[in-house]
């Protein structure tokens, strides 16, 4: 690997994460509008999406030291704070965002699934500008393939040389389906509370439980072919399931 390589590498890894920035200011934009037009708070809105968001960042920081040790040895406490060593966790940054989420809503006595329904659209829109943006920068990558469709990256960060599957593109055109069929859906579900986030959630946990098996990029492996990240996903899915098999909800 040369040193243009090396520099366009850490160079994708930035646009990569400036696309991230981008998704999420639409995505919070996109709730907003959504809250206006379901006549929800906008001011309870405005004032506690803060919380939600650095009960993310330090659930989903938490999350990667407890998988990359090693970033904490190397900073100590700093650890914490230095998020460009060892990045932020996905579902740490979910859960701990929807447990302050709930908290909030909760002291208030306000409805929690009528707050996450809103924000399933706007959240699976976001999801489609980050697809695209792993694709493009090579920042999330799959196994090695065979298959025509295989794509080759030539850059820092990406350790397979051979044509690798298009695990990103293959999120897109599922979370794409998501989306639409959860839109059409919308009008039709909105009077049964949890409903919306019920089905999107179940969904979507199921197609990346699927989707880590394509998945190439450096992880924490259980069993050979099996990803932390398919463990969380999976108690998460049980999770939702018992849930609403308790309530008697609306999964099946």
């Amino acid at each position: 690997m040369n040193f243009a390589q090396l520099s366009f590498g850490f160079f994708a890894l930035k646009i990569y994460g400036i696309f991230i920035a981008v998704a999420f200011c639409i995505s919070a934009w996109k709730y907003y509008k959504k809250l206006q037009q379901k006549k929800m708070s906008v001011d309870f809105f405005l004032h506690h999406f803060w919380r939600w968001l650095v009960g993310g960042l330090i659930m989903g920081r938490i999350f990667s030291l407890l998988l990359n040790p090693a970033v904490w040895q190397r900073n100590g406490f700093f650890s914490l704070f230095a998020f460009w060593d060892g990045e932020i966790h996905f579902f740490g940054t979910i859960l701990g965002f929807l447990l302050i989420m709930w908290w909030d809503l909760h002291k208030k006595k306000m409805n929690f699934l009528e707050w996450v329904d809103a924000g399933i659209i706007p959240f699976l829109f976001g999801f489609l500008i980050v697809d695209i943006a792993g694709f493009l920068t090579g920042a999330v990558y799959g196994t090695a393939t065979t298959l025509p469709w295989g794509v080759q990256y030539e850059t820092f960060g990406v350790d397979i040389l051979k044509p690798v599957h298009p695990v990103t593109l293959y999120a897109f055109f599922l979370h794409l389906w998501l989306w639409y069929w959860i839109s059409k859906r919308e009008k039709t579900w909105e009077r049964f509370s949890g409903k919306l986030a019920l089905q999107a959630g179940f969904w979507f946990l199921l197609t990346h439980i699927f989707l880590q098996f394509f998945r190439g990029d450096p992880t924490v492996l259980i069993f050979p072919f099996f990803r932390i990240e398919q463990i969380f996903y999976l108690m998460a899915l049980i999770f939702l399931i018992v849930w609403d098999r308790f309530h008697k909800r609306y999964l099946f």
